[in-house]
């Protein structure tokens, strides 16, 4: 079995290469993002599995999938055997190879952007997975993070840096040949010489598909990506963030923008990183903010549409957010799973 996913930091293209690396005729790339469903559908078994002693575990494992949120992991587990499976990793390792033989595809892929601070619970999972980081200047992600969402511009450098660092650390704990870095910026600039290096780190055929962003699943207007690689993009956040910003978003990020070849605009740069009392000031003007926002436009299924929040959803993501933040997460999870518990019982 060949299993890679694609990660990064949200705002950093894991779309774009994802639409273009689902072109090539070997690989099948999941629409719906599975990963974190892997990951929290069996750990909820350390969570559940105590409730649940007086069941098998075929029995009570075939149940969790059942009920998975999303019905994401009963579309991929083949759960309705699962009495032929040693270990859940075998489960998982023969379900994805049933999938690939009925497609008629060599590799699967699956894109799910700051993934990278979970490898250690998918590596337990999918033990030989390969990991494809797509890294953006910081501050075009920055810029495009809160342009998008009510993220604090500030919050959003400091959230690419540690996402950014697990990159980093990652690649230099399993080693090149298991995880590989990506330039977004040298992807729109170079797409055949970058996608021929990440063929090579698949081990499979290089195909000239792979260099079209079309998605043919989704009709032209529904299509998040375009048509074209877009290089204006590259450089929106110089003409879009004040000197000030830029250099305020430099004082966090420095030292890793040229780590990563990025080059900072301001000259005798101070180091800043946000402190913890500044992150949590600026995540809760951030969650006060959504809680007034009754719709959002996001990506579903690589689709783009408009999604209404109930009231409901918004104040309980509102104290849950609120109190992440002073909680410790076994106090948090006691208060806020409590829901979760009970839905999980077995009848």
């Amino acid at each position: 079995m060949q299993t890679f996913f694609i990660v990064g930091v949200q705002r950093s293209g894991t779309t774009l290469l994802s639409v273009m690396l689902g072109n090539h005729p070997e690989i099948l790339l999941e629409r719906r993002s599975l990963a974190f469903r892997i990951i929290t559908g069996f750990k909820n078994l350390y969570d559940l599995t105590p409730h649940h002693l007086d069941v098998t575990p075929e029995d009570f494992m075939k149940w969790l999938i059942e009920n998975d949120e999303g019905g994401r992991l009963a579309e991929l587990m083949d759960y309705e055997n699962i009495q032929q499976y040693k270990t859940v990793r075998e489960l998982i390792q023969q379900s994805i190879n049933k999938k690939l033989v009925a497609e008629g595809k060599q590799i699967w892929g699956d894109k799910s952007p700051n993934l990278q601070h979970y490898l250690s619970d998918l590596l337990l999972l999918i033990p030989d997975a390969k990991i494809i980081h797509i890294v953006r200047d910081g501050r075009a992600n920055a810029y495009s993070m809160a342009k998008r969402t009510p993220r604090h511009l500030l919050l959003s450098a400091q959230q690419w840096v540690d996402g950014n660092v697990f990159g980093l650390v990652n690649q230099q704990l399993l080693g090149e040949e298991q995880y590989h870095l990506i330039h977004y910026e040298k992807l729109l600039q170079s797409p055949e010489k970058e996608l021929r290096k990440v063929c090579g780190f698949l081990k499979i055929s290089w195909q000239e598909e792979v260099l079209s962003t079309v998605d043919p699943d989704l009709p032209e207007d529904k299509r998040y990506v375009k048509n074209f690689l877009d290089k204006r993009k590259m450089d929106t956040w110089k003409d879009k963030l004040s000197e000030k910003e830029i250099r305020k978003i430099e004082e966090i990020q420095g030292p890793l923008l040229r780590r990563l070849e990025y080059t900072p605009e301001t000259g005798n740069l101070r180091v800043r990183p946000l402190s913890l009392r500044r992150r949590i000031v600026y995540n809760q003007l951030d969650n006060v903010k959504m809680l007034f926002r009754s719709k959002k436009t996001a990506m579903i299924n690589k689709e783009m549409v408009e999604v209404r929040i109930s009231l409901k959803n918004r104040v309980y993501k509102f104290f849950g957010n609120f109190t992440r933040d002073f909680l410790s997460f076994p106090i948090f999870k006691a208060v806020f799973w409590r829901g979760f518990y009970k839905r999980k019982k077995m009848k």
